[in-house]
């Protein structure tokens, strides 16, 4: 604990010195002027050597005291509350934070999927904390519609408006097919999940654990530059967990095909995990394994932090007062 107004306590003292000063001058010259303005008494000493009067006038002088005290205390106490009695230490903030990428084959059997995906996560921005999300859209190009960011405004404008888009084939909100058919072919999932992946920051010293939500139905057509299989093993390179949804149920139809079995050999080898479009708790069951396993503890750059601590000096003037004030009504003042 230490004063951050360090001088107040010098300066209460100062007053109080010159106040007892002028308190004993100007006691001088009213014992002066009551002894030359005074009317004498004959034999006053009878009255105050009585038993009585000496009782009544050592209780009026204890309580007088008591007054003091209590003014004292509460003085004291006020000086100390002004002089922002504080602590300070040097901390480092801790939290949690990761990095999510959405990134969604745009073809046209996907659109019921993507809008199920974006509306997750633009209802989810609302309560993040240092979790930074970005969009890739990919078709026979990949396209990002925003980098990772965390300025969750903007997150929830841009998600709810591709969801519109894709609710309504494009006729409501962006077109979401934009820049996603410049190449040849379409839904080449190895292109686009490599540009998702090379998405994250390039500074590979972070440990900031990086995620990425896919949205394919792997059918390709064309020929990728990146296959699926490089596409999983450069996201496994960088410490990026890919959790696929595919929109076949397979829980309705059976074993995945081959092109599903290679989707979910290559996000599984990642860390991350393969859903069928089973039920509407898909999308929420990934966003609750990336918030169970990709929480990351960060540990921030040191601050020096001051805090105030008035709370005991505050009640003790409180309380002085109060007592100063239940004396005085026993003095009768």
């Amino acid at each position: 604990m230490e004063l951050t107004l360090w001088w107040m306590p010098l300066a209460a003292l100062g007053a109080v010195l010159v106040g007892a000063w002028l308190y004993i001058v100007w006691r001088r010259r009213t014992r002066v002027r009551l002894q030359r303005d005074g009317v004498p008494v004959a034999h006053s000493e009878r009255l105050t050597e009585l038993p009585e009067y000496r009782r009544v006038l050592r209780r009026y002088r204890v309580l007088l005291a008591g007054v003091l005290v209590t003014v004292v205390v509460a003085a004291g106490a006020g000086v100390v509350v002004a002089s922002r009695v504080s602590a300070v230490e040097v901390v480092q903030p801790q939290s949690y934070k990761r990095d999510i990428m959405l990134c969604l084959d745009v073809s046209g059997s996907m659109t019921d999927v993507d809008a199920k995906i974006v509306d997750t996560f633009a209802s989810l921005a609302k309560g993040l904390h240092g979790e930074r999300i970005g969009l890739t859209v990919f078709d026979s190009s990949a396209v990002q519609v925003f980098p990772l960011t965390d300025d969750y405004d903007y997150v929830r404008e841009e998600l709810t408006s591709y969801r519109d888009s894709f609710r309504s084939q494009g006729e409501s909100g962006v077109r979401y097919w934009t820049g996603t058919d410049l190449g040849e072919g379409a839904s080449l999932i190895g292109d686009g999940l490599s540009s998702c992946v090379l998405g994250f920051d390039g500074d590979t010293s972070s440990t900031r654990p990086k995620s990425i939500v896919l949205a394919t139905d792997n059918y390709v057509n064309g020929s990728p530059i990146f296959t699926l299989k490089q596409a999983g093993a450069l996201a496994e390179k960088r410490d990026v967990r890919v959790y696929a949804v595919d929109p076949v149920d397979y829980s309705a139809e059976g074993t995945p095909d081959s092109v599903a079995s290679e989707l979910k050999t290559a996000v599984d080898a990642t860390g991350g995990g393969f859903y069928g479009l089973s039920s509407t708790d898909t999308v929420p069951d990934i966003v609750s394994r990336i918030d169970q396993q990709e929480a990351g503890l960060f540990t921030g750059a040191k601050r020096l932090v001051v805090s105030d601590h008035p709370a005991p000096f505050v009640i003790a003037a409180l309380l002085a007062l109060l007592a100063g004030l239940g004396l005085l009504w026993r003095v009768r003042l």
